[in-house]
Parts: structure tokens; sequence; C-alpha cells
């Protein structure tokens, strides 16, 4: 995911899409064939973040509560 960000990100970057076009992508949540996912040379995870000890129970249901399957027929 984090190569998908990029690869949108750079397009903004370099004028290709407008500044709103990666939150529209993400607002959309399935995956836009134009995103380009950039190779992973040069990431390099730094640093993961936790909520403090009496956020964790809530952020783990926030986070479990994210997916759905699709309708019944959909695909």
């Amino acid at each position: 995911m984090v190569r998908s960000l990029i690869g949108a990100l750079l397009f903004v970057g370099d004028g290709h899409r407008p500044p709103a076009w990666p939150g529209k992508v993400l607002a959309a949540g399935v995956r836009d064939s134009a995103v380009h996912v950039v190779r992973p040379h040069g990431l390099t995870l730094e640093e993961v973040g936790y909520p403090a000890d009496d956020r964790l129970a809530a952020r783990s249901k926030e986070a479990r509560n994210k997916r759905s399957l699709p309708a019944a027929g959909c695909c």
C-alpha cells in the first residue's frame, strides 16, 4: 500500500494529476489501475507508532470495523 501511495503522490508532484486525486482514489475503496506501484528501493520504515496504552483497545476495534464483504451477486 505504501508503494501505491507514493506512486500516486509522485503523479501529483509531477503535475500529471491534481492534488485532490489521491484522496479520491482512497475514498473509492478499490485499486485504481492509474496508480503506479513504485519499486521498493529507497523506501525505509523509520517508525511504527502505537496509541497510548489506554487507547489500544479502542483503536483495535476501530481498525477491525473498516472492512466489509461486497454485496451478493456484485461481481
